[in-house]
């Protein structure tokens, strides 16, 4: 099976897509994980700039003006004598995209470029419009970032992978209580749900994650 392109992959995670192609582009996915979580870094990337554009009632027939012209567009990059078929009518983008769709195809692989870099979730949160990065220090040397997102999220980001065998788990300090939010992937952790100055910590444990921390904190942060 051949890997969908970048336009494909994009198209599929705006839905504009027509039956067939958005079925060869789901079986491609659940085929590699690796591509699947790609897109899945798409849709999430998309859907915080989604939320920071203005909300705007749509004309009468922007929808049809909408796929008209994006047909028009899969048609210009299309081999010289190839048609392109346009878009079913069944497969129309969710309004919660239209404002993307709305820029175009070209526009929107270029908003994928810049916010999914190579798969990159330090660099993708860094360049959502509207948030702030903030370097984090401990015992005078650098040990990551923290991305705060517009909608309350914030992405901790270390800078050092943990030692072999061990890994970064995530608490909040409730009542002075720490409450395990779970292990890192790799080296990032995205915080959602939690209120502005809960405090949070990062220690080092086991695999897996301990009930409570096993050694000192090496970063201690409010929000």
């Amino acid at each position: 099976m051949t890997s969908p392109d970048r336009d494909q992959l994009t198209a599929y995670a705006l839905g504009i897509l027509p039956p067939e192609e958005e079925a060869r582009v789901r079986a491609a996915l659940e085929a590699d994980p690796e591509l699947r979580a790609g897109v899945d870094a798409d849709r999430e990337a998309l859907a915080a700039l989604a939320e920071v554009l203005p909300q705007e009632p749509l004309p009468d027939g922007a929808e049809e003006r909408l796929m008209a012209r994006l047909a028009r567009e899969r048609a210009a990059t299309a081999a010289p004598g190839v048609s392109t078929p346009p878009p079913s009518p069944a497969r129309r983008p969710n309004r919660t995209w239209l404002p993307l769709a709305a820029l175009g195809l070209a526009a929107a692989l270029a908003l994928v470029f810049v916010l999914w870099p190579e798969g990159d979730p330090l660099r993708r949160y860094a360049n959502t419009p509207g948030a702030t990065v903030q370097r984090l220090e401990a015992n005078g040397g650098d040990l990551g970032q923290l991305v705060r997102l517009p909608d309350g999220r914030a992405y901790v980001y270390l800078a050092r992978p943990a030692e072999a065998g061990r890994v970064y788990q995530m608490w909040q300090i409730r009542g002075g209580v720490p409450v395990s939010l779970g292990v890192f992937e790799g080296q990032g952790f995205l915080l959602t749900g939690l209120t502005p100055g809960a405090t949070v910590a990062v220690s080092v444990e086991p695999p897996g994650g301990s009930p409570q921390p096993t050694t000192t904190p090496i970063l201690v942060r409010q929000l």
